[in-house]
């Protein structure tokens, strides 16, 4: 049966990268980095630099125990609106989409500095399909490894050929760890693990063609590891090579 999107090349297909690199990139195993509150990373994350101190700052945060747990649904708080919602239909784009709101906390060397950056990422992906604006995902995405006018998700709306409808976020992750783990690669990259859920029901319509369903039936919630890089004051989603790189070279030159 033809899909829109298809299996673990869901997320690549739509946007027009890898798809091991865009799922792999969401998919985290989550537990909660040390409190911001707490963590004396904060002037670290405010820094636009990747010194060495930023580096450290962000690596001892990471480490450093934390009582907070942020497994289960990665959900973003706030949103702008403008106007009232209309979901989607098979005969109408959706009216008035929330736009993510950039977290407050979502470029501090800390867990919940990372944990916000998930959280607005997803609901930034989440929106280029509802909208096929890739503004707001730029902001945590700002090479345009999704965000880009060459995505699919961006062209069926850009062409004036489609939409997708009867979801309102294709798109889902749950963490399954309390807060990420420190692995080889650099001083900043950790691994979060997680699951990618797809919502069944979505569907894109376009013009001259049956419904076609986002995601193929047979496509699987997989566990998978969501890898990390802090650099320049910003959290990064790795691509499959760059979380494979021996070091950490490849990441900070894309940043």
């Amino acid at each position: 049966m033809t899909t829109f999107l298809s299996r673990r090349a869901a997320l690549a297909a739509a946007t027009g990268a890898g798809a091991a690199a865009a799922l792999t990139a969401c998919a985290s195993d989550i537990r909660p980095l040390a409190d911001s509150s707490s963590s004396p990373s904060g002037e670290a994350s405010a820094s636009a630099s990747a010194s060495e101190s930023a580096s450290a700052s962000a690596s001892a945060s990471a480490t450093t125990s934390a009582k907070k747990s942020y497994k289960g649904t990665v959900k973003l708080d706030k949103y702008e609106k403008n106007g009232e919602y209309v979901p989607a239909t098979a005969e109408k784009k959706a009216q008035n989409v929330p736009k993510p709101v950039v977290p407050e906390k979502m470029n501090e060397a800390t867990v919940e500095g990372m944990y916000q950056f998930l959280c607005y990422w997803v609901a930034s992906f989440n929106y280029m399909f509802m909208t096929g604006d890739f503004e707001p995902l730029k902001k945590a995405d700002p090479e345009g490894r999704y965000a880009n006018d060459h995505a699919n998700a961006v062209l069926i709306y850009s062409s004036g050929k489609g939409w997708v409808y009867d979801t309102d976020a294709p798109v889902t992750i749950q963490l399954l760890t309390d807060a990420p783990k420190k692995v080889e690669g650099g001083p900043n990259r950790y691994d979060w693990l997680g699951r990618i859920i797809y919502d069944p029901n979505a569907k894109a319509h376009v013009e001259g063609h049956d419904p076609v369903p986002l995601v193929d039936g047979s496509a699987k919630s997989e566990a998978t590891n969501f890898p990390f890089d802090y650099k320049d004051g910003a959290w990064f989603l790795l691509s499959d090579e760059e979380a494979d790189s021996p070091s950490s070279e490849a990441s900070s030159a894309s940043a």
